[in-house]
């Protein structure tokens, strides 16, 4: 799910940012997106640490894909993510809550494509845990899951026009700039 990570996570920026902004007038939803491909980390952890000359090992193994799949790492992403941007302006509250809902929006997709999916309630619990209401394989230039992708750009495009249509188009500009000068940096 490497493609459809970015269209839900944007959908439900475009929602939270709403709700959010209407409440604090402020609106870091950039953030959640940015948020959203941490857990896969994991992918390439072993072989950075290892690059640097560290072993770390959970349950005994070196870490595998799904190890950051759960609550607990992602309670200690928001936790970094909220004092890093804190160094840059943003107010801690605000950071940890994007960061978090960023995290937790990866967590609940891949619950919704995958039975079992992975530990996410580590360290409450080691079962494996998920939904699976499509039978995922990347079927469209093995990048995304076609199926999953078109909800998804349909649940943006609602989304967006939900959003349009309660702040107008001044929300874009708040949401997309800081998001693009986070992607250049």
């Amino acid at each position: 799910m490497i493609f459809e990570h970015w269209i839900y996570s944007t959908a439900i920026a475009i929602i939270v940012g709403m709700l959010y902004y209407k409440q604090t007038g402020r609106d870091h939803s950039w953030i959640i997106i940015g948020s959203a491909y941490v857990p896969d980390l994991d992918i390439i952890a072993d072989a950075a640490f290892k690059r640097i000359g560290i072993t770390v090992l959970i349950h005994g193994n070196p870490i595998e894909h799904g190890y950051f799949h759960n609550i607990a790492v992602l309670l200690l992403f928001a936790v970094l993510a909220a004092l890093l941007l804190q160094t840059v302006g943003i107010r801690l509250m605000d950071s940890f809550i994007f960061a978090g809902i960023g995290f937790g929006a990866h967590l609940f997709e891949d619950a919704l494509v995958f039975n079992p999916g992975y530990c996410f309630f580590w360290p409450l619990s080691d079962q494996k845990f998920g939904i699976g209401v499509v039978e995922y394989s990347s079927d469209w230039y093995g990048i995304a899951n076609t199926e999953v992708l078109v909800v998804g750009l349909i649940a943006v495009g609602v989304c967006a026009a939900v959003r349009a249509v309660y702040e107008g188009n001044g929300w874009v500009k708040r949401m997309v700039v800081p998001g693009w000068v986070l992607v250049v940096i």
